[in-house]
């Protein structure tokens, strides 16, 4: 806990390097990523979609308005991951506009004031935290539980970075491990705290499979396939049919709306920057296309179970 301003530098870099990496590993146009054929969001009506990985972004000071017109152009509903120290100019504009931005609370987990923090952004009518990430310890660990009980009372929903993790400093050490942030965590958070709805970022990367099971038996778990897995499986998208493989099978567990296909276990989330969601949504669409997923079950990936989740109109 004495170490709380060397906390404050990490973050403050490990900031500056997720805008960097986002950059620089941007999401390539819809003809690079093998889907032309695909109609873009901006070429057909689409029902509302909503994004569960959105990043505010501190360098644009005109990030509410840039993403109010995008909400408009693509009926958009941002969950906006807002670090603490932004919240009451996410809270306000959610206020104004509480159907194209929702707002979640970025806080770390390891900081000695992160339970006062809870409270306060429950208290701003936040309805959520994420990406939690970069923590010391594994996500299981007894340290992290009040803000567990807390995310429970709030019947919230927590977003989780699951799988490889950036690395900020290249040349100095730094606390961070990516097998603190595995899938597999997830399954005890949401078996001791189902009133969360726990959804684990970027499908825990590299490890799918496991995503997927912890998914299959939870039904208040969820993953999204932001990150880099669509652009490095953009030639063999059809393996997911394999990680995905229970559709029509009555395994006993809750799926949204009943539906029979494993893909509803998938939500959609960009991870980019406000100018990449589109591109997104194109690889979306382009698994959708090699795994054959129903027109219903890429409703409810694209907004339908966030919806109903958050209480919103679809």
């Amino acid at each position: 806990m004495k170490h709380s301003s060397s906390r404050r530098d990490f973050l403050i870099a490990a900031a500056a390097a997720v805008s960097l990496s986002r950059e620089a590993f941007a999401v390539p146009p819809a003809a690079v990523i093998g889907s032309e054929n695909l109609p873009s969001a901006s070429d057909k009506k689409v029902d509302r979609i909503i994004d569960m990985h959105v990043h505010f972004d501190e360098k644009n000071p005109n990030f509410a308005g840039d993403l109010l017109k995008l909400s408009d152009r693509l009926n958009l509903t941002a969950c906006v991951l807002t670090p603490f120290v932004h919240r009451k100019v996410i809270a306000e504009a959610a206020k104004q506009h509480p159907t194209q931005i929702i707002p979640f609370g970025f806080v770390a987990l390891d900081a000695p004031d992160v339970v006062q923090q809870v409270k306060e952004l429950h208290a701003l009518g936040y309805r959520g935290l994420g990406e939690l990430n970069f923590v010391k310890r594994p996500y299981t660990d007894p340290l992290y539980t009040p803000v567990y009980e807390l995310a429970n009372q709030y019947h919230w929903v927590v977003s989780f970075h699951t799988g490889i993790v950036l690395r900020a400093k290249f040349d100095e050490p730094e606390d961070v491990a990516s097998y603190r942030m595995r899938a597999f965590y997830l399954e005890e958070i949401a078996r001791r705290f189902p009133r969360i709805t726990v959804l684990g970022a970027h499908c825990g990367n590299p490890e799918y499979e496991w995503a997927a099971e912890v998914a299959r038996w939870n039904p208040n778990v969820f993953f999204d396939l932001s990150g880099t897995t669509l652009t490095k499986m953009r030639g063999h998208l059809d393996e997911f049919r394999r990680i995905f493989w229970w559709s029509g099978a009555d395994w006993g567990a809750r799926s949204p709306d009943g539906d029979p296909s494993a893909f509803s276990k998938l939500v959609f989330g960009s991870d980019s920057g406000l100018d990449g969601i589109e591109g997104v949504l194109t690889q979306y669409r382009a698994m959708f296309e090699a795994c054959d997923v129903p027109l219903r079950t890429q409703e409810l990936i694209l907004g339908g179970t966030l919806a109903r989740i958050l209480g919103l109109p679809e």
